[in-house]
């Protein structure tokens, strides 16, 4: 940052430069985080360089300047639009012209909305309640099919007519689920039951109901409590593994003293003999 006033053109210049060094032509990444690792390993090779006139690299000479400078903060700076909002009955928030899906639970409820450069997050009693791609278009809606779960059960048939639903894409085994359940079931029935199978997908992670619904496709009786208590068993085989992965085992340079080795002197019993005769005593006087 500049010390003066006047050496504010010096700071533009330097971005101007660095923008002709390091963006000239424009680098060709997949995403910002590879554009970030990018600009990273530009300003690292900056900081081994010296500058005419100096005999100490910029690195040293930044180390030099940081140590005079005023520390951190201990929170880091939330870079975000921070801005208040309503949930409306159609469970979504307005936020940059576009609306966010947020879970059944939070509708008609006041919310906070953070805007990131490639997020947006929904918080709700200081809780994040949602979260979905930042879009920059205009009057889109950006939907999670799951916030949509809790409805479902109510309204089966939005499965084949709502548009967040019905465009769900998900694994080819949950396809072959729904067919299995309504050829077993019926239609209506089945259908019901696969909607059932959705509903774990708002407490658990794809990837475990799709290994639930792996394993059950090919035994019989085929439904959705069996699809239900598998999830149940792999839930709890995960808590289990990650409990344990937590335990803390004692170093090895700290042996633990066996008890063996500590004498406990036996108890004085004539204490409480004492104790009887001195209030005799007292009660007598």
């Amino acid at each position: 940052m500049p010390a003066r006033g006047n050496e504010k053109p010096h700071a533009e210049t330097r971005v101007r430069v660095r923008q002709q060094q390091w963006a000239t032509p424009v680098p060709q990444a997949a995403d910002r985080s590879a554009l970030n690792v990018h600009l990273r390993q530009c300003c690292l090779r900056e900081a081994q360089r010296t500058v005419q006139g100096y005999t100490e690299t910029i690195g040293q000479r930044f180390e030099r300047d940081r140590a005079c400078a005023l520390a951190l903060p201990a929170h880091a700076f939330d870079a975000c639009i921070v801005q208040a909002a309503q949930v409306d009955k159609y469970q979504t928030v307005r936020f940059d012209n576009n609306r966010y899906s947020v879970p059944r639970s939070c509708a008609y409820q006041n919310v906070t909305v953070k805007g990131y450069v490639e997020r947006v997050e929904v918080t709700a009693g200081g809780q994040a309640v949602a979260r979905h791609p930042r879009s920059y278009g205009r009057d889109e809606q950006i939907l999670d099919p799951r916030h949509y779960l809790a409805a479902l059960g109510r309204r089966p048939a939005a499965l084949d007519h709502a548009p967040v639903l019905r465009d769900w894409q998900l694994p080819e085994s949950f396809a072959q689920l729904r067919q299995a359940l309504e050829q077993r079931h019926g239609v209506r029935s089945g259908a019901r039951q696969f909607i059932r199978v959705l509903q774990l997908l708002a407490e658990h992670p794809l990837e475990r109901v799709q290994q639930a619904v792996e394993r059950c496709l090919p035994q019989q009786p085929l439904d959705a409590e069996r699809i239900i208590a598998v999830v149940a068993r792999l839930a709890e085989a995960s808590s289990a593994a990650a409990a344990s992965a937590q335990e803390v085992t004692p170093p090895c340079h700290s042996p633990v003293t066996p008890l063996c080795q500590y004498q406990v002197p036996p108890p004085d019993l004539g204490c409480f003999d004492r104790l009887l005769s001195q209030g005799e005593q007292d009660h007598d006087c």
